[in-house]
This record gives structure tokens, sequence and C-alpha cells, in this order.
């Protein structure tokens, strides 16, 4: 989130996601654990990611148990791709004053996108529900996996990777996007992961098992 620039809105709201199509490319990986432990794994190979062994870790996590099972919501395959009507969910947080819904452009003749921006009575909510729902701190858990793999990427290069995925490029229109579980934990299985002899992941482990110098965090 980013404080919003001025020219109108409540003061001290943070930007969320730029257009539907970003809303969706990063709910597909929220949803589905397994496509996101998989793509956390591409950019391991393909050292996109600094911190390799904390990018492993996530991975193997979001693969335990059932967890891809309790944590799995599934999307509809649309025209272009993972998608979900956002109207909902986003007018009942918007009625009750915890969002903005700003049009880009020249409304109301041509809206180019819909901004979503977070107000502080938002902000204070999902801080209350950190202290009273700790059932939920999956959530911000997961939400930080997301970023860390969506960067700053747009909708389109999103949905360009999801697309990447054959079981979801085969998916037929209005069908629910099916997991990948199964091939994912063969991919991790110990000995059959690239991933973990990769120069990038010796690396990042070596910094990990030193003592770190006083006044500096774990980039977690």
């Amino acid at each position: 989130m980013r404080q919003r620039p001025g020219g109108g809105g409540e003061a001290g709201s943070s930007r969320g996601s730029p257009g539907a199509e970003a809303a969706a490319g990063v709910g597909l990986w929220l949803r589905n654990p397994d496509y996101l432990a998989d793509e956390l794994l591409n950019q391991v190979e393909a050292g996109k990611l600094d911190d390799a062994a904390w990018a492993l870790e996530r991975a193997d996590a979001l693969l335990k148990g059932d967890e891809p099972e309790i944590s799995r919501y599934p999307m509809v395959r649309w025209r272009f791709g993972a998608w979900e009507a956002l109207d909902d969910a986003l007018g009942l947080l918007y009625a009750h004053g915890l969002i903005d819904i700003v049009p880009v452009g020249e409304p109301p003749a041509k809206v180019d996108r819909w901004d979503y921006y977070l107000l502080p009575a938002g902000r204070d909510m999902a801080a209350e529900l950190r202290t009273v729902a700790a059932d939920l701190a999956w959530y911000d858990e997961r939400a930080v996996v997301v970023l860390a793999v969506a960067g700053q990427s747009s909708g389109s290069q999103l949905k360009a990777l999801q697309y990447a995925q054959a079981e979801y490029e085969r998916t037929v229109w209005k069908a629910s996007i099916s997991g990948i579980t199964d091939r994912v934990r063969e991919r991790l299985a110990p000995g059959r992961c690239p991933a973990r002899s990769t120069p990038s992941m010796t690396s990042a482990a070596a910094v990990r098992s030193s003592p770190a110098p006083r006044g500096t965090t774990s980039p977690r």
C-alpha cells in the first residue's frame, strides 16, 4: 500500500490494487497455495528472489499436510483467465466506509480503470481483526509471500505467468481452475528440486546460518 496522492478523497488513505485484473492475478496465488508454491520455485530457479532459502521454506509450508486443500478457494476461468466479480465484496467494504473506489479517466463517459483505496477506518478494522481473530494470521503471512512473488508486475504480466501453467491454460471457460498440488510436491521433493542446489540457494543458506550484524533484521 502507498499513500493516496492529493486530489480528492479522504486524507491518509492508501492505494490498493490498481484494477480488477491485478486483483484477480494476486487473488489466484492468495487462494491457491499450490500455484503460489510453484511460482516460488520458478522464481528461485530463475534467480529472481534474493532469499532463496526463505522462498523454499515458504513453498514447503504451503504444501505441508492438508494446507493446499483447506486454504484453497477455487477461481473460475473466464474469458481472460482467473476471475471473480468484485462488486459484492467491495460493495460491503465501501458501504461500511472501509474503502474508497475511484474511477480513473473521464468519468462517467470514459473510465479507464477503477482504483481501490484502503481508508483509515479499514486499516483500524484490519488491526482489530489481527487482535481478536488470531485464526486469520495465515492471511497476513500468505499476503507477504504473494507480494514477494508479484513484485511490481501489472495485471497482464501476472496473467501471463499464470497462463504458463498447463492446467490453468487448459481449463475450459466457466469451469473452476484445477489444483496442481501433486505435481508441485513432486517437483519440491528432496533430490528432485533443482532450486535447492542453485547458487542463490547456497549463498542464501550461508547468509542465514551466519550471525547477523548488530542493528540488522531478517528480511522477513
